[in-house]
Parts: C-alpha cells; sequence; structure tokens
C-alpha cells in the first residue's frame, strides 16, 4: 500500500489528460472538424502537457536537489531523468509542428491531367466533361450551368481546378471561374437581380464528413463584374445546398451547430446538433430578415439519420433545397427525414409533408423517395419533380448499403385525396446509385435534365425516357447541382491571344473567357504591333481557337467577331512565345 498515493495521484492525472483530450476533440467537432482530426489534435494536445509537466518536474526535482555525497547520485540521475523528459517533450512538440505542417493537401488542390489546357488562357484549367451517349438533338437551346466539386467520399485531388463553369452543347467550357485552392465552389444558378440577369455561385469549405464549415455565395452580372456577397448572420454558415434570389432579397439553406441533450433520442446528454434553416436576407445590406428554423418546426424524432454516438454531429434535417412557387410559401427538401415540407412564410406553419415519418400523402406504386435532393414544383400544376437518391442506408457497422436505384422522379399531388403518384421516372440503372447531391429540371419541349450528383455529372432524357446526353466527369469529380439556362455573357476585359511556332508554322490561338457571342476570330499580324493587318480568319471551334498563318510574323492581334460579322473585342498586342 506504499505506492497508494502515488498510483492515486497517477491515476487522476491520466484521468484529468483525458478530459482535457475529450473537452479539447468535442469543441473542434462542434466547429465543424472532422472526427478523425479531432480526436488526433485533442489527444496530441494532451501528450504535449503530459511531456511539458514531466520535463518541469524533472527539472525543478535537478535544481532543488543537494549536491553533495551520495545525494551527488541522486544528481546525475536527475540530469538524466530531466535530459530524457526534455527529449520526450521535444519529441512530443516537434511532432506536434510537423502534423501542423502535413495537414494535408488543400481542400481545392487538383491535377492538370484529364483538365483542359489553354494556350491563351494558361490559368485555366476546367475538367474535361465527356459523353458517354450523346445525340444531336440534345440541349436545342440553352447552356449547361455546374461547377467542378470534390467527392468527399473519395481522398485524393479533383481533377480541373473548382469553380463555376458554364458548358456549350459540345460541352466545351463557355465560362470559367476559378477558386482558390482552399475553398470549393457548387451551386452555379442563374438569377435575376435589380431586373437583369445575374450568374450566383456558393463557394466555401467542406470538411471531409462532408460539413460545411464556411461558405458564402457570390453574385455576378453579365459582364462578370461582383454585384453582391453573401455570409451568413447570427452564428449561421450559408450552405451549399440552395440560393433563390426574389427582388432584393435572397432565400438560402444555412446550418448552425447546436449543443442540445440528446439522450432522448439515444445521443449523448451534451450532444451536439447540425440544425438547419430557411434564411431571407437582404443582398443590398446583408441584413437577416427571416429564419425559419427546422429545429423549431420538425421533431427530431421524424429523422433518419441514427444518433450518433461517439460525440460527432447528428445531421438529423440537412435541408437542401428552397423552392417558391410564388403563392406565399416555399417548398423545401430535408434529406435526413425523407421528407419535403410546404410552409406557410407568413405563419412558418407546415402546410403539407411529402415523404418521412408524418407525410400528408399515401404514395403510389413506385412513387416512394428516400435521401432526396432538389424537390420543386410544376407552378399552376399538381406536378412535383424529385431526384431520389435512394441511397444510401448506414448499418450498424457504419457502412452505406443501397436502397434502391437513383432517379430523377416526376410526381402528381391529388391534395383531395391526399395521394402521391408517380408520373414518370429517369435512372441510369437498376444498380446504379448516386450517394449524394443531384438535380432533375423540366425543360421547354417536355425533355428532362437530371443532375447526377455523386454519379457526375449529368443527363437530358425526352419526355419517354430516351437518353439524349449522358455525360461524365474526370476521375472523382462531381457536381452538385446542372441545369440548363438561357444566358448572354458581356465580358468588359479583352479577349485572349497568344502565337507559337510549330513545325515550323505560325499557329494563333485565341479565346474570350464567357463572351457568348462569337462566330469568329479575325488575325491581325505584321512586323511590329503598329503595323498590323488583317491576314486570315476563322469560324470560333471552342473555348480556345487554334488558326495556322500561312506565313510568319513578328506581332500578333486577335478580333472577336459576331454572326454579322461586327467586331465585338480586340486583344492586346502579342508576340510568338516558347
Amino acid at each position: 500500500m506504499v505506492n497508494s498515493p502515488r498510483q492515486i495521484s497517477r491515476g487522476l492525472a491520466v484521468a484529468v489528460l483525458i478530459a482535457l483530450a475529450t473537452a479539447v476533440t468535442s469543441h473542434l467537432i462542434g466547429r465543424g472538424r472532422d472526427m478523425s482530426h479531432a480526436l488526433t489534435d485533442g489527444f496530441k494536445l494532451s501528450y504535449c502537457v503530459a511531456a511539458a509537466l514531466a520535463a518541469a518536474a524533472a527539472v525543478a526535482t535537478f535544481v532543488l536537489m543537494r549536491k553533495t555525497g551520495r545525494e551527488g547520485r541522486h544528481v546525475t540521475r536527475g540530469v538524466r531523468i530531466a535530459v530524457a523528459s526534455a527529449a520526450v517533450a521535444v519529441c512530443f512538440v516537434g511532432t506536434d509542428f510537423s502534423l501542423g505542417l502535413l495537414q494535408g493537401s488543400p481542400i481545392g488542390a487538383y491535377t492538370t491531367r484529364g483538365a483542359d489546357t489553354f494556350v491563351s488562357a494558361p490559368t485555366l484549367h476546367p475538367p474535361i466533361v465527356r459523353a458517354d451517349v450523346s445525340t444531336p438533338g440534345w440541349l436545342q437551346q440553352g447552356y449547361v450551368f455546374t461547377a467542378d466539386f470534390y467527392n468527399p467520399s473519395i481522398p485524393g485531388s479533383m481533377v480541373g481546378q473548382s469553380g463555376p463553369l458554364i458548358l456549350d452543347h459540345r460541352l466545351s467550357p463557355v465560362w470559367f471561374q476559378p477558386v482558390s485552392e482552399n475553398v470549393l465552389a457548387a451551386n452555379l444558378s442563374l438569377q435575376t437581380y435589380e431586373g437583369r440577369p445575374v450568374l450566383a455561385w456558393w463557394q466555401g469549405v467542406i470538411n471531409r464528413n462532408a460539413l460545411t464549415t464556411q461558405g458564402e455565395y457570390v453574385v455576378v452580372d453579365q459582364h462578370y463584374r461582383p454585384v453582391a456577397r453573401l455570409r451568413g448572420a447570427d452564428g449561421w454558415v450559408l450552405a451549399l445546398h440552395d440560393f433563390v434570389i426574389r427582388g432584393d432579397d435572397a432565400w438560402v439553406t444555412a446550418n448552425k451547430n447546436v449543443r442540445l441533450n440528446l439522450s432522448r433520442y439515444g445521443g449523448a446528454g451534451n450532444g451536439m446538433l447540425l440544425d438547419s434553416a430557411v434564411q431571407e436576407y437582404n443582398l443590398k445590406t446583408g441584413k437577416l430578415l427571416r429564419s425559419w428554423d427546422a429545429l423549431d418546426h420538425v421533431p427530431l424524432s421524424e429523422s433518419m439519420v441514427p444518433v450518433p454516438t461517439d460525440g460527432s454531429l447528428w445531421d438529423a434535417y440537412h435541408l437542401n433545397s428552397i423552392d417558391l412557387p410564388g403563392d406565399g410559401t416555399f417548398v423545401i427538401s430535408m434529406r435526413s427525414t425523407w421528407a419535403a415540407y410546404k410552409v406557410d412564410i407568413a405563419t412558418g406553419r407546415i402546410e403539407w409533408t411529402l415523404g418521412g415519418k408524418q407525410s400528408s400523402f399515401r404514395f403510389g406504386s413506385g412513387a416512394e423517395f428516400q435521401w432526396q435532393h432538389d424537390v420543386m414544383v410544376y407552378r399552376g400544376t399538381p406536378l412535383v419533380t424529385v431526384f431520389d437518391d435512394h441511397c444510401c442506408e448506414i448499418t450498424s457497422a457504419d457502412k452505406l448499403v443501397a436502397t434502391g436505384p437513383s432517379r430523377g422522379l416526376v410526381l402528381k399531388l391529388d391534395s383531395t385525396r391526399h395521394t402521391a403518384s408517380l408520373v414518370d421516372q429517369y435512372t441510369r440503372g437498376a444498380t446504379v446509385d448516386s450517394e449524394f447531391m443531384g438535380s432533375i429540371e423540366p425543360l421547354p419541349g417536355g425533355n428532362e435534365f437530371v443532375g447526377w450528383g455523386s454519379l457526375g455529372p449529368f443527363a437530358e432524357y425526352t419526355a419517354t425516357g430516351r437518353t439524349l446526353l449522358d455525360a461524365v466527369m474526370p476521375g472523382s469529380d462531381v457536381t452538385y447541382r446542372a441545369t440548363v439556362e438561357p444566358w448572354v455573357g458581356l465580358p468588359l476585359y479583352p479577349p485572349s491571344g497568344a502565337a507559337r511556332q510549330q513545325e515550323g508554322r505560325t499557329i494563333v490561338y485565341a479565346s474570350w473567357n464567357g463572351a457568348t457571342q462569337v462566330a469568329s476570330w479575325r488575325v491581325l499580324a505584321g512586323s511590329s504591333s503598329s503595323a498590323l493587318k488583317p491576314v486570315t480568319a476563322a469560324p470560333r471551334s471552342g473555348f480556345e481557337t487554334a488558326i495556322a498563318l500561312p506565313r510568319s510574323y513578328e506581332a500578333f492581334r486577335v478580333q472577336a467577331l459576331n454572326r454579322a460579322g461586327d467586331v465585338i473585342g480586340s486583344s492586346k498586342p502579342f508576340t510568338i512565345a516558347g
């Protein structure tokens, strides 16, 4: 029993260090840090504290011990203990510092293998989107709006830069705006602001658990000039899921981490909930005007997601789309409850629930959905579109199990009989499952455009289900949502040009990022920039057009021509490089 006090003190010290590690881990998880990194950082801090205390104790022992006779041997021993403890402390601190430097690649890290590279626009590297199936009848009008995004379930770099991307009917880039490697971009959309068409997209940080830790929306006009930026207020973080402008206001999805007693649902007494909200902000001032909090209106017992037992965030709602039908309501989708909700804007009251545990409608054969995205209503009709991920059930072993094929759905709601029946469905096959993301959009003429989420990226179908286009992205790249929209881009910056010598020939390269009215290119060349004359012309052949010249020149300029042959833009003069 001589050592009992010592053993008790050691036990208490270990308990204190574990408590410290747990507290730090919980704090980091609450701020959106993924579980593995939060645990590592929590216990790493405890180890460093323990090493520092051991070193301090050893040094104190060495300094306070008397340096005589037999005690001299104790001094030598104390020196060895102090040196060893100091070495351990240095080791822990060095490891901590090294791990801090080796946190991994930036979230938007990318490779150019499988991405576009342009001579006249060397800083742009959008992913190359290819068609597995393509027919001449697809994309009769408009452009594909999408954004390159990483797959959080597959480690590794993206192929090409992340950023909002507009594609033409050849899947060639029309406009691309890469974002910093420290963030990701998603959910490019066409909106109307101050009576004019604008582009809007989300950019921010998503951790490896697919949780948003920071985010903002950027709005640009037809000249690609920023006209608004929006960030969350009152501790809410704007999520990538949806953004809708009405007048001077924007409706968005937002998340907030809330500490809550989750014991009644099988979780911890000091658990952490990822709350979701629909919010309305004034775009000019950034002021939060309205917030509909899911926690105030949808019981947590309706969630289909098991409560975590490891202290991580419970994503009980996962609000992922907003539709404003114009009748004083909004319609939202919550992936984690398997349900959509029609909500009265003025009162916040839920008028009906489609799906989930408390559905207002009985489903007909084949009409039920799970883990859905992008619920939208057809204006003036009883039809609703849903992207039905139908994947994936989380088992007790933390494995994802597909529960059915992913589909784009068109449903018909009967408000009198309270039924929901299947009208149409669009699939890639009975065994094809999208784990997350996805969208469906009705097109003029009856076709449907489906964004395949984590399967990436999109397809167009006729009303009878025939595939007109099935496109894929390189590597594991995905797109959150893909739509077809009309757009006229009028950049105020000039076109770009470059010239290279290849096998004894001069090749001029011309591009104009975002310009939609370019029909052809004219090349001016001469002995100097002050002596340029037209030498040849060529039709636009994609984002970048390569034009071979009949002879060599010293200086060049390219002019963009519209369909009428008018000059709508001129590059700066340039010479042969490389």
